[in-house]
């Protein structure tokens, strides 16, 4: 299973410049001229056991002009860090490049605008568009204030997630986080305004009956954005909603809920969370929370009977985040600012409390969205698709601007596949060493040697396309080479990882064409022979002929029987046989 973790990094103006108009906001960004956490989280992956993965750090600057500091920060860290593991390091420079590629295509607007690393939502989907562009099965998303603890994190984030549980598919895995003191809940004091809103009563509530009780792997209604694990064929399909302000993480929850996807959490995945002290005041962190809920609401009750999708209702997100998408949110909002204004108002701020105030306001004029917020996901969603489209057809070029931000790059070689120059000897001696060939006379294979060519393909090529015509036999003599298939959903499907010795390619008819995509899942040389040679062999050598079909058939033999088996298997398991 290929994994990738993904990990934000957020860096804003020194703190000496403070913030300017037009800024991105974030709760807690790291002054560009200060350490920040990211180092500390970095140095925290050692301590996993399993790293076959890939990592992107996504740097999201609160203004663009920063990006050059902050990647030449993050080479820093990583420098000092010097982890064993393939990193990039993902900027607004790299999304402008694939941007203008887009553009250069005629691709909508509407799909290009999905490109944005600024706000929490749009960095969530880079996370797991850099993850899909990687081949990503898995994404495992990370935040760089977080901690890991546990050795075995990455064999616990993959143990589940893509399989079966109570009849449901394992979508999305929730981790959960652990504070200072080692346990899961919020640290934070309870005071007398949040009477009427106990948002952290009522998450303390969830996370007793999610994290607290057994069984170790159940469906859950709340997910943490830190400790998020992503199967692909999730975020092939939903996207993250950037209209939503602030937590992001439970209303992808929502969405995935509504296309007909499970998350569940798992009681081992735990990560320690240690943010920097929050510094935006009570009020305004009332009125982000004012925002979000009062948009995740509409997005509830805006919804319309569409093909293939499930109405969700506030109690599906029962006990937490489903106490605050009722009809009581209003009259919550209502009750909870007036005592937390009263509060400031004895404690002589009256500024705070104007603000408080304000926030009652807001709630029924400004925060209530003035558009159908179901239609314009339903809308964001055929972006997204269209996004992973382009980028599919693309790929090449799109991986290759990838390649250059991982860490250290190094060209390794043209993106384009060549052929390799090779005399007829060398080949018949690469022949030879090939099981494929063994039951081939000296002879038969110097006649073979005259018509195969030797061609190299890079890393994430296409060997072939879906619907083209198949005019050449392949036979794998290095690398690895994936096949898969495009869904009636339109999500793409593993059909098999071939490897040396393999081949495919084999029908002679002239008017077949492929239904199956192939990419070389790393770098590969494949021998080539061309249908047309082959036939014409066959015709005027017979014998030799009689051979090579008697071969294909015996080939084609096993690859039914080895299909027959994984067929049983699955169907005993009860398992999709996609």
């Amino acid at each position: 299973m290929r994994r990738v973790m993904v990990i934000p990094v957020y860096y804003s103006r020194p703190k000496s410049e403070g913030h300017q108009d037009g800024d991105s906001v974030y709760d807690h960004p790291t002054p560009i001229d200060e350490d920040g956490t990211l180092k500390r989280t970095l140095e925290s992956i050692r301590i996993i056991k399993n790293q076959d993965f890939q990592l992107v750090i996504l740097i999201s600057p609160t203004s663009e002009e920063l990006t050059d500091r902050a990647k030449e920060k993050v080479n820093k860290i990583l420098s000092e860090v010097n982890l064993d593991i393939q990193t990039f390091i993902f900027t607004p420079a790299e999304l402008e490049k694939i941007k203008a590629l887009a553009a250069e295509q005629d691709v909508d607007q509407s799909v290009i605008k999905l490109m944005n690393i600024r706000g929490y939502a749009n960095v969530r989907n880079m996370c797991i568009y850099t993850a899909y562009i990687l081949g990503a099965e898995m994404a495992m998303l990370i935040d760089d204030d977080e901690l890991f603890e546990k050795e075995d994190f990455v064999d616990l984030a993959s143990q589940y997630i893509g399989g079966r549980l109570y009849g449901k598919t394992i979508d999305g895995v929730a981790g959960y986080y652990l504070n200072k003191y080692g346990n899961y809940y919020d640290d934070v004091d309870i005071e007398p305004w949040m009477t009427y809103w106990d948002r952290f009563g009522f998450k303390g509530k969830a996370f007793d009956k999610i994290i607290g009780q057994e069984p170790r792997i159940k469906l859950t209604p709340f997910a943490f954005g830190g400790a998020m694990i992503i199967h692909r064929n999730l975020f092939k399909t939903v996207p993250f909603d950037p209209n939503v302000t602030r937590g992001e993480d439970i209303d992808y929850l929502i969405n995935a809920k509504m296309f007909g996807f499970h998350f569940f959490l798992d009681r081992e995945l735990s990560i320690k969370h240690l943010p920097p002290k929050k510094t935006h005041p009570v009020w305004k962190r009332f009125r982000e929370d004012i925002y979000r809920f009062l948009y995740e609401k509409a997005k509830i009750d805006s919804q319309r009977d569409l093909p293939n999708m499930n109405k969700v209702t506030s109690h599906d997100f029962d006990p937490y985040p489903g106490n605050f998408l009722t009809n009581e949110l209003e009259d919550m909002i209502f009750k909870a600012n007036i005592m937390l204004a009263m509060d400031y108002l004895s404690n002589g701020d009256i500024e705070s409390a104007k603000q408080t105030m304000n926030n009652i306001y807001l709630s029924k004029y400004d925060a209530m969205p003035k558009f159908n917020v179901f239609d314009a996901f339903i809308e964001l969603q055929k972006d997204w698709k269209n996004l992973l489209s382009f980028t599919k057809q693309y790929m090449i070029d799109i991986r290759a601007i990838m390649d250059m931000a991982e860490f250290g790059y190094v060209k390794k070689y043209d993106k384009k596949s060549e052929l390799v120059s090779m005399s007829r000897d060398e080949m018949e001696i690469i022949l030879k060493s090939m099981d494929f060939f063994n039951n081939l006379e000296e002879d038969e294979i110097d006649t073979l040697a005259a018509i195969a060519k030797m061609k190299e393909y890079p890393e994430n090529t296409f060997i072939g396309k879906a619907n083209e015509k198949v005019v050449r036999m392949r036979i794998i003599y290095k690398g690895v080479v994936r096949i898969q298939k495009e869904t009636l959903s339109g999500d793409s499907v593993d059909l098999a990882i071939l490897e040396k010795g393999d081949y495919f390619g084999e029908s002679f008819d002239k008017n077949f064409t492929s239904y199956v995509d192939i990419i070389a899942e790393e770098d590969c040389e494949l021998i080539e022979i061309e249908h047309a040679d082959l036939v014409s062999l066959i015709e005027s050598q017979p014998m030799l002929g009689i051979r090579i079909l008697q071969m294909l058939n015996a080939k084609l033999s096993l690859k039914l029987k080895t299909l027959n088996e994984r067929y049983t298997l699955l169907s005993d398991r009860g398992s999709s046989i996609y």
